[in-house]
Formats: structure tokens, sequence, C-alpha cells
């Protein structure tokens, strides 16, 4: 017996919440293999058929069509391909066939070669209890077992909480990101916890969180805060507190529209708050200004939307 998607999705539908429940569906039909193959035999094969043309259909329906592509428009291509060679030729070649699709889309959207089943992991322990993996070079379907394993072993096994870094990978595919929120979950029943970090230096491929993501150009927010000197502590304890994983605070001198119209027009000393961040955390720093450090100071706020591109030196 093999673990297919169609007897998985039965396992599902019935009940079914770890993988005791394939072991137990193959034991079962051994059982009946072994023991009662006439009563098996005298099961109309139209039956069976039409089980499986439900079973299909539920997988392959045109809702499950709309809520692949949400994922990704990469992963409809792959899931029509797969569907389409399953029909074609059979089972284990339509696999094949999607195997080789999804390869080709990760290649084309920078897989590294060296990367495509080996993972390069780096481990560092930061401290009692806590270990980092640096996952360099990609991230994908592929290389995932030893990844995985790597993740159980010094986690789960090892009592550890984990900290996965995947800043230096140039992808991260849709597969991965599903496993390592499943890998999420199973730490948190073990009362431990798994941190993902470094999917602020990739471009998503959709909106979806599950999406594959990949290093480049990413937008951003930029927010250019113009203020008094003595302002700068608490902007910058209140913007790191609301998310921002960094800022550049630069010394400057110059006038406002009110000291324009004096008559000496001395300018004076300033401070140039940049900070550059998603939009949720742009829009919340904009707020905090404007709630309580714009009422009863002078200060100019900038926000503009800006594509980075983070480097590394690997």
């Amino acid at each position: 017996m093999i673990s297919e998607i169609v007897r998985s999705k039965a396992n599902i539908d019935n009940g079914a919440r770890t993988r005791f429940a394939n072991f137990w569906h193959g034991v079962l039909l051994l059982a009946f293999v072994a023991l009662l193959p006439g009563l098996i035999h005298r099961v109309p094969l139209a039956a069976l058929a039409a089980m499986l043309v439900y079973t299909g259909f539920r997988l392959a329906s045109p809702l499950e069509f709309i809520n692949v592509y949400k994922t990704g428009r990469e992963q409809l291509i792959i899931f029509v391909a797969t569907m389409v060679g399953v029909l074609a030729t059979d089972l284990l070649v339509g696999i094949a066939i999607g195997i080789a699709v999804k390869l080709s889309i990760h290649m084309y959207n920078g897989l590294p070669l060296s990367s495509i089943f080996l993972p390069y992991l780096e481990i560092e322990e930061l401290g009692e209890n806590t270990v980092l993996i640096t996952a360099r070079g990609s991230a994908v379907f592929s290389n995932f077992i030893p990844f995985r394993r790597q993740i159980e072993q010094l986690g789960l096994v090892g009592r550890n909480n984990v900290i996965v870094d995947l800043s230096a990978s140039k992808l991260v595919d849709h597969s991965v990101m599903e496993k390592l929120h499943e890998l999420q979950m199973d730490f948190e029943q073990n009362q431990l916890t798994l941190e993902v970090r470094g999917l602020d230096a990739h471009r998503p491929m959709s909106s979806h969180p599950m999406a594959s993501r990949k290093q480049g150009l990413t937008a951003l927010r930029r927010i250019t805060i113009v203020t008094e000197p003595k302002l700068e502590a608490a902007i910058v304890e209140r913007v790191i507190e609301l998310g921002a994983s960094g800022y550049t605070v630069m010394p400057c001198r110059g006038l406002g529209r009110s000291g324009l119209n004096q008559a000496e027009r001395k300018p004076v000393d300033q401070i140039r708050l940049e900070v550059i961040t998603k939009s949720t955390v742009a829009e919340q720093v904009l707020k905090f200004i404007s709630d309580e450090i714009a009422a009863n100071n002078h200060v100019s706020v900038c926000i503009e939307t800006v594509e980075v591109n983070f480097h590394s030196k690997y």
C-alpha cells in the first residue's frame, strides 16, 4: 500500500487527525486481503468506481482550482500538469511529470543547482534550549526531508526551541512554507517554539500566507521623520516595539514653514529618521506619530513605497 492522496483524503473526511490513521488503514487492508478475499470480490466494481470518481472530483473540483490559483499561479500550472499527466498516462508517471514541472519552475525562479536535493544548513546554539538553523541556497520540496529531520532532531527530540533563518535562501517554496507551519503546531503541542525568520527579504509570488517566496526586489514602505533631536530616543524605541527591523538616524539642519517667515531664517538642529518596513508597521508608526508626537512637537513625516533588494554576503 502507498500513502496516496485519495486514501489520505478519505481518512481525513472520516475524522483522522494523526498519521496512525494511515497505518491502521493499511492494517485493515492487509487483514481483509489475507483473511477475507472472497468478501472483497463481492464488492461491485461499479460502486468502487463511483467512490473513486466522487473523491477524485472533490480533489479537483472547480473550487479547488480557484484555491490553488490563490496560492500562486505557478501552483496552478503544477496542479494542472500533474492532473493531465495522471489522466493521460498513469499515477506514477503523472506525479513524475508534476515533479518535473515544479523543478523547472523553481529553476526559472533562481533555484541553485547545488541545493536541489541537499540543503545547506548551519547550526548555532544561541543559549540554553535554543538553536538557530540557517538555511542557505534554497528551501524547497526536494531537499526538505533532511531539513525537516534536522529540525525535529534538534527540537522535538533534543527538547530545544528552534529558530529557522531563511534570509540566505534564494527560494522558499509553497511546500516548505506549509510544512514549517505544520511543524510549528507540532512544537506547540510539545511546549516548544519554532520561529521562522528572514522572509522579509523575499518577495511572495501571491498574497497567500503560504505562497512561494524568492529573493529579489520587495515592495516595502519607507517612513522619513524629521523632528527635534530630543525626540529621537522615544521615537526609535516605539518604532522598534511596533515591529521595525532597523532604522537610520542622521543629524541635519533646516527650517520649516514657520521658520521661513522669520526675519533671521536661522536653521535649527534636527534629526532625519528613516525606517523601511512592511505596510502594516508603517501605518502603526504613522498613527503613533500623529497621536503622541505631532500634537505637542514640530514633526514632518513622509511615507512612500519603495522596492528593496536585500543583499547577503553569501
